[in-house]
């Protein structure tokens, strides 16, 4: 099956994943996917620039980036600027499918850009059924379409 790379953010009052992470975590590994979940930016960017490593490189097979990883306490208005003018980036050195689970406040702001680099978007708060069938059909090249519309 395949190598995911997938970073979201710490819950606050835990200094842990969110526990709707660990459970899309347990069901992608259920499913015999390898998931590499960090919870720390450092720790992303590491996972994104392994594949840059030429003594040991780490392929992914797909990245799931949760908008909440990187620059979440900046304004809103800061946090678009950042995901266009950083993250995307950051994302594209996986050279691997990547899906985006967005928050609320910035669904709406980062559609366009991300439908235009070519990722997906799945909208927070978001069905596990939803993530798991997007990388399916991620991984197989196919075209996702969901019933929920939160996907883009």
């Amino acid at each position: 099956m395949a190598n995911i790379l997938f970073g979201g953010p710490q819950e606050k009052e835990r200094g842990k994943p969110s526990p709707i992470h660990d459970d899309l975590v347990a069901r992608l590994k259920q499913e015999g996917h390898e998931v590499n979940y960090v919870v720390r930016g450092d720790e992303m960017m590491r996972g994104l620039t392994a594949t840059k490593n030429p003594m040991n490189p780490v392929e992914y097979d797909l990245v799931l980036y949760d908008t909440g990883l990187f620059y979440y306490k900046a304004e809103l208005r800061k946090r678009i600027e950042s995901f266009k003018d950083y993250v995307i980036d950051y994302l594209n050195l996986a050279q691997a499918p990547v899906i985006v689970l967005a928050d609320e406040e910035i669904a709406e702001k980062i559609r366009r850009l991300i439908q235009n680099v070519g990722f997906k978007q799945i909208n927070k708060p978001y069905k596990i059924d939803d993530v798991v069938r997007a990388v399916d059909h991620s991984l197989s090249g196919e075209p996702f379409f969901s019933s929920s519309a939160s996907l883009v």
